[in-house]
């Protein structure tokens, strides 16, 4: 058995891992995450639904996931006190490419109020279009990108201040 603290922005979760399956906050969840390939790409179905995870080791037991348009840093520590904030390894400002695309559109200009949630890009993968999507309210600080450009996964996108 294994238990960690995971630390999501200012929520933390306790995952308990036993051969019976998973718990998160004491509560049982049913959940099978399959690697797809070497480069971070996961599916995790639960129940009916299914959802396609990026995943990014980001420094010491940190990783940048991206699912469903949104990206988030999770600190990850085993179950030993209370997780430490590492918030200088990644700013949930910068949107990044969460694989190598084609920027298909960016629907924001630098100065603009964006709410959390907002699309502020497009990119396009293998025929796929993923709305990259703002993780925080803030106003766009810079466009590190065009409509049209080829991006590598990583790459910056765009920067909220």
């Amino acid at each position: 058995m294994a238990i960690y603290r995971i630390k999501i922005g200012e929520n933390e979760y306790r995952i308990e891992i036993t051969e019976a399956g998973i718990k998160i906050n004491d509560e049982d969840i049913q959940v099978d995450l399959m690697q797809l390939n070497d480069a971070g790409l996961y599916l995790m179905n639960h129940g009916e639904d299914k959802l396609e995870l990026h995943m990014k080791v980001e420094g010491q037991s940190s990783y940048l996931v991206m699912a469903d348009g949104k990206q988030v840093l999770a600190q990850v520590e085993p179950e030993r006190g209370q997780v430490k904030s590492r918030t200088t390894l990644l700013s949930d400002k910068e949107l990044r490419a969460p694989m190598p695309g084609l920027v298909i559109s960016v629907n924001v200009e630098q100065g603009q109020q964006v709410k959390e949630g907002q699309a502020v890009c497009v990119l396009e993968s293998m025929k796929m279009q993923m709305a990259i999507h703002a993780p925080v309210d803030g106003v766009v600080k810079e466009i590190v990108v065009e409509s049209d450009q080829k991006v590598e996964k990583d790459a910056l996108l765009v920067i909220l201040e």
